[in-house]
């Protein structure tokens, strides 16, 4: 699996970037659940949700625009998929941290998005239980 276990707190990552708030992208092709993601982690005080988008062709010019350190994107989405559009952030902007999700869960896909440059999967209907861990392992 791409999540990996670790019992560093976000707090070191967030250290470890200058005591600032991690600038946050999301992109999900559903209105319905990009806000409630966005809601999620408008909550947390460690993200600082700077921008959202619908396809994984905004998402890579909004990466190349404003340089995030944390994407959050759907991996089933229009024009632009989101296993493409990790494979094209990561190459051109390997500083930010990817996280993809989506409503399947097997470890294909999971293989797949590693061999995409992403950072970590989510299972979409555990978003809210498996985010936190998520983030921390990135952070190990």
């Amino acid at each position: 699996m791409l999540r990996r276990s670790c019992e560093a707190p976000l707090r070191t990552f967030v250290r470890a970037n200058r005591d600032r708030r991690l600038a946050t992208v999301v992109v999900d092709d559903s209105d319905n659940f990009l806000e409630v993601i966005c809601a999620l982690l408008e909550r947390d005080d460690d993200l600082d949700l700077v921008a959202r988008g619908h396809d994984g062709l905004e998402a890579v010019e909004i990466v190349a625009r404003l340089r995030p350190d944390l994407l959050v994107m759907d991996i089933d989405m229009p024009r632009i998929d989101g296993l493409t559009a990790a494979l094209i952030i990561s190459t051109r902007f390997p500083s930010t941290q990817i996280v993809l999700m989506s409503a399947e869960d097997s470890r294909e896909l999971m293989a797949d998005c590693m061999a995409c440059g992403a950072a970590a999967f989510v299972h979409k209907p555990r978003f809210r239980q498996e985010f936190p861990s998520c983030l921390r392992s990135i952070a190990a």
